[in-house]
């Protein structure tokens, strides 16, 4: 969870701070949207995992989140190359461990 955090945050220029924070400027919640994605997609974490990782946010917000990155990944063409370049960041460094 905490390198998927780095790589999101590196990739839209955020400290950790800013992304598990209660911000809802548009930037922040995207990245932090985006963050909670690709931690359901690559890790074994439930919803509510997630969410507490996030300072508390429940399993609805979190399935959001999930869902919404998803919408702007197919429908988004500059969220979606923003996606693939943090996702093979991931398999990246998933690789290494």
């Amino acid at each position: 969870v905490e390198s998927i955090v780095k790589i999101v945050c590196d990739q839209y220029k955020l400290p950790l701070e800013r992304l598990i924070g209660k911000s809802r400027q548009r930037q922040i919640v995207i990245a932090r949207q985006t963050a909670m994605y690709f931690i359901k997609q690559y890790t074994q974490r439930s919803l509510k995992q997630i969410g507490e990782f996030f300072g508390g946010k429940d399993h609805a917000t979190v399935l959001y989140s999930c869902n919404m990155a998803k919408y702007l990944i197919d429908s988004d063409p500059a969220f979606r190359e923003r996606a693939e370049n943090i996702e093979k960041k991931i398999q990246k460094s998933q690789r290494i461990k």
